[in-house]
């Protein structure tokens, strides 16, 4: 599975990357690569996951995000499936070394960049 290993200069998971960078209808689009939907059910195998907007330094391929795997990746039933076959390693879940603070979670994360948490959405 392909994914960043290191964040992107402007991934919008670091609380020092400055907010409105995307428009907040975009955090919108992504809430389903994160949580569960409201059924209770986690994405599941298949479902999109959270890209890198850079994507692959060179060539531009698609890659999951450092940011998205380190805080909500766990989430994702296609990554555990991926970490389980050994297509992503387990330390795609972790923090790096000397990486920037994050944000907790998605919910955390969107709310800084404008978009309206779940509960403004009920």
């Amino acid at each position: 599975m392909p994914y960043r290993k290191y964040l992107c200069g402007e991934c919008p998971w670091q609380l020092k990357a400055p907010p409105g960078k995307f428009p907040a209808s975009r955090y919108e689009q992504l809430r389903s690569t994160c949580r569960r939907d409201a059924a209770g059910i986690p994405p599941l195998p298949g479902s999109p996951m959270f890209g890198c907007h850079v994507g692959e330094p060179g060539t531009g391929e698609d890659l999951a995000c450092a940011g998205w795997l380190a805080v909500e990746g766990h989430n994702h039933m296609g990554v555990r499936l991926a970490v389980m076959d050994g297509r992503l390693p387990m330390e795609a879940l972790d923090r790096g070394d000397n990486w920037p603070e994050l944000y907790p979670s998605y919910e955390a994360m969107a709310e800084a960049n404008g978009a309206a948490t779940r509960e403004d959405v009920r």
